[in-house]
């Protein structure tokens, strides 16, 4: 079937700034080229903080990433565009910004302005650690005074929370946060814990926060997140969609492949491999709305929701 394509989590854009490669044609798991047959295709762009730099070179690193990606020349040429509206026709590709990892806010709140004037749409506030905003999923740690600071001012300025790589106790304080201001809380890129018990992954408790709260679920790719032992492929993404399913998650399931930041299954190299899952989702008959649903029709309800600004 022709298909389109809503993805919330990638990390394409910090490859194409240190690996030196542009947007339309790269080696990528993410391009213009590997996307030449989705019908409509809305990619989030993670501007990810690699883990080495420290907080005040990721500052630096962000701006930088963010002008290598608005320079590319599939930008200039009209093939993509970074939006605040809704899919133009007039470009192929429509691509959204999150910033994955906000400890470069260094206990400033007027940098999370900065980040909302610079079109930052999503905010996933920590990776991994202890930072200025709290504790990640490998920590027992909830957010900090200064994070609960910046996400109350984030939600205020229109980013929406992703608890991919919050500590339980940081999605529990986001999620009261989010309550407070009425905002969606996502999770961008995360599986099922019941089904691969790894600390990034959603707890059904966290999963029925983020239905209550309006949110959405983006089904992560990682072969490290779909299954605990042996080689993961594009099948192990069943029993997570199944245990989602089952937790009445059909209207708010997405895909949240991670690609270009993680060690992929063998069959799901790309984007280009994404009519394959499809087809392998209609084979285990999976009706064509659903895999739509899941495909493109969820996250782009929500965007058109909480991501895109009304002209």
């Amino acid at each position: 079937m022709n298909y389109s394509l809503f993805d919330l989590h990638c990390d394409t854009a910090y490859r194409m700034l240190t690996e030196h490669q542009p947007f339309a044609a790269n080696d990528f798991a993410v391009s213009a080229e590997k996307a030449k047959d989705i019908e409509t295709y809305v990619q989030v762009m993670a501007l990810w903080i690699d883990h080495r730099a420290s907080d005040a070179e990721g500052w630096s690193l962000f701006w930088r990433m963010l002008e290598n990606l608005r320079r590319d020349p599939s930008l200039s040429d009209g093939t993509a565009a970074i939006a605040e509206d809704l899919p133009s026709a007039n470009a192929k590709i429509t691509m959204l910004l999150a910033l994955e990892d906000a400890r470069i806010l260094e206990n400033d709140l007027s940098r999370v302005d900065l980040l909302a004037k610079a079109g930052i749409r999503i905010l996933t506030p920590m990776w991994r650690g202890e930072t200025c905003m709290g504790g990640a999923h490998d920590t027992q740690s909830g957010l900090t005074d200064f994070g609960r600071l910046a996400m109350r001012r984030a939600m205020t300025l229109g980013m929406i929370p992703d608890i991919s790589h919050a500590s339980r106790r940081s999605a529990e304080d986001i999620f009261s946060l989010a309550a407070e201001s009425g905002s969606p809380v996502i999770a961008s890129h995360s599986n099922a814990y019941s089904i691969c018990p790894v600390t990034r992954n959603l707890l059904d408790r966290e999963v029925a926060m983020i239905l209550s709260s309006g949110g959405v679920i983006g089904l992560n790719f990682y072969v490290g997140f779909l299954k605990e032992n042996g080689k993961a492929t594009a099948a192990d993404l069943f029993p997570h969609i199944e245990h989602f399913l089952s937790l009445g998650a059909e209207r708010a399931l997405c895909l949240g492949g991670d690609m270009d930041g993680c060690d992929l299954p063998c069959d799901l190299q790309g984007i280009d491999a994404l009519p394959n899952l499809a087809e392998s989702m209609l084979s285990h008959n999976y009706p064509e709305t659903l895999v739509r649903a899941i495909l493109f029709d969820n996250a782009y309800t929500f965007a058109k929701r909480h991501l895109f600004q009304k002209a």
